[in-house]
């Protein structure tokens, strides 16, 4: 099941998500989107796109309230990125994570500190061709599953996050429960890797901490822990764009360029650079969010956007000190011995190359018969028709998602019924002005082909029951009504469609079969003269001879 879930009710068919989707790991089935786990790279940029909220990540509170309850040590490895998502310190952090239940509270900078170490030691060897840094677990599974070639490229560490709950887990005892509490949505991932030999036993997101924050009503409380050791090191810079590269002494990287790379579809645009060029010698800092963690898709956000985000954390890393490396050396943490070495793996789709007449066969499909018919305008979530075509036949997409193709054939087929319709259609403003009118209007009222958008209906049809109906009046449908002028009887409606400000009029000529029914009556009436007519002198000749009288009463068998 994928951490990220879509909520059917809320899905509006907008597509947002898959526009969004840098990778394309959303399909859509159903008339619902749904993520396709083997292609996600859980970046969370759908999680932001969707305007119906449709989205949620999978949480891990319940879980971890479960250790709590059964009184078991949960230590927590807080990201460094905390002091942009909370309007509070980390000496309030500490004390309101403590009155949850949890055992002990250190950052993750912590282990960021170890990791960097890791990165001098790569730079001081010069091994590899370049070196990506693996601290962005988004980063690496957008290089498993799509860049597979450039394994090799990937810094062989840990991330911060596993790397301090190995260091917690050989201060305090394998036994700890360690929980992770961060802005990201992939590290919900990476710590089910295999690899990580369940170092880490529950993720939260920054969201999930500020829900939980609030039913304990500890928002309320300004109470504080003072002389928090150890909390964590000057690593904690980690989070903005170059932090890590901040971390790392100088003379480590007189070997290769150094470069900081942040969102997503930049990140793409580098690796492909070096999958397609001679590019070495670099040390490339990645990160899938578009202004480090302080953009994560799972930060809950204070007023004053990213600048006052990445002024929160700088101030927060002053406060560290300058702290000097014998300093550091001393400390439990550092002197810790663990293991950071990290493998990748290849996650990568072989998907099977529809042929170029299946493509045809789908484009066509869709009235595409010819490349100027392919707009390629990404409505779809693709950025080209072919790209979409593919995705059809692989199953990810449908056919009907060409919004310009819907349109056009919802057009075509509209105009079909207003224009071949016998009745005559007038759309009118709320001014009763005429904004459209159909070929059976023209005709029906003989006004040819000139232009009548913006006259008045009252010049061509003058009736009371247009101002009537757009002043409140209910609607009226099908209302007999004589135009004089034109000679005409008509059946009438007038509709006030207010959330579009329009009227709509509709006329059925009933002229001629108004004419038949009058003739019909008048000749049933001429009939029943007649008859009256003849009965009555038949009466005058009955009175005057009896005998007749008699006659005709046994002929009709009265007598």
């Amino acid at each position: 099941m994928s951490i990220i879930q879509f909520k059917e009710a809320n899905c509006k068919n907008c597509y947002k998500c898959i526009r969004s989707c840098p990778v394309n790991a959303i399909a859509f089935k159903n008339e619902q989107a749904e993520i396709i786990h083997d292609e996600c790279m859980l970046c969370g940029i759908c999680l932001t796109a969707c305007p119906q909220n449709a989205k949620s990540v999978n949480s891990d509170v319940e879980k971890v309230k479960k250790f709590i309850q059964k009184r078991e040590k949960v230590y927590v490895s807080l990201a460094p990125s905390f002091i942009s998502a909370f309007d509070h310190d980390e000496k309030w952090i500490y004390y309101a994570l403590k009155k949850l239940g949890f055992t002990h509270i250190e950052g993750t900078a912590n282990g960021a500190y170890q990791v960097s170490r890791q990165y001098e030691s790569l730079l001081k060897q010069k091994q590899m061709k370049n070196i990506i840094t693996s601290c962005c677990s988004s980063i690496i599974l957008l290089i498993e599953k799509y860049y597979p070639q450039l394994l090799d490229q990937l810094a062989p560490v840990v991330s911060p996050m596993i790397a301090h709950a190995k260091m917690l887990r050989e201060t305090y005892g394998q036994r700890i429960r360690v929980v992770f509490i961060g802005p990201c949505i992939s590290k919900k991932e990476e710590y089910n890797d295999l690899q990580n030999d369940s170092q880490i036993d529950a993720v939260l997101t920054f969201d999930d901490l500020d829900k939980w924050f609030e039913e304990e009503g500890l928002y309320e409380s300004d109470e504080i822990i003072d002389g928090i050791k150890g909390f964590d090191t000057s690593a904690r810079i980690y989070p903005i764009p170059g932090g890590i590269l901040k971390t790392i002494d100088r003379k480590y990287k007189k070997n290769y360029r150094s470069i900081s790379v942040d969102g997503v579809e930049r990140c793409m645009d580098v690796l492909q650079s070096i999958v397609e060029g001679d590019i070495e010698n670099y040390f490339i800092e990645m990160s899938s969010c578009k202004g480090g963690c302080l953009g994560g898709p799972c930060m809950k956000h204070v007023p004053g956007g990213f600048l006052t985000a990445r002024e929160r954390l700088l101030n927060y890393a002053k406060r560290t000190g300058i702290q000097t490396n014998s300093a550091l050396t001393n400390s439990v943490m550092a002197l810790t011995k663990v293991d950071l070495k990290k493998k990748f793996v290849d996650r990568s789709k072989k998907l099977e190359v529809p042929s170029e007449a299946v493509i045809q066969g789908i484009l066509n499909s869709i009235g595409k018969f010819s490349k100027d018919k392919e707009l390629n305008c990404g409505a779809c979530g693709y950025h080209s028709c072919r790209e979409k075509a593919i995705a059809v036949f692989h199953g990810k997409a449908q056919v009907h998602m060409c919004l310009p193709y819907m349109r056009e054939r919802a057009e075509s087929i509209s105009n079909i019924i207003i224009n071949y319709t016998p009745y005559a259609i007038f759309a009118l403003d709320e001014s009763l002005k005429i904004q459209e009118l159909n070929k059976s209007a023209q005709q029906m009222f003989n006004l040819g082909a000139r232009n009548m958008n913006g006259k008045s209906i009252l010049e061509i049809l003058p009736c009371d029951g247009f101002e009537q109906v757009l002043e409140g009046a209910e609607n009226v449908y099908d209302e007999k009504y004589v135009y004089e002028k034109y000679g005409m009887v008509v059946k009438q409606s007038i509709i006030n469609v207010k959330q579009h400000n329009t009227v709509i009029v509709i006329i059925n000529d009933i002229t001629k079969e108004e004419a038949q029914r009058q003739k019909i009556l008048e000749s049933r009436s001429q009939n029943i003269d007649i008859a009256q007519k003849i009965m009555e002198k038949q009466m005058t000749v009955l009175r005057k001879s009896p005998v007749c009288l008699v006659k005709l009463l046994q002929k009709q068998r009265w007598l």
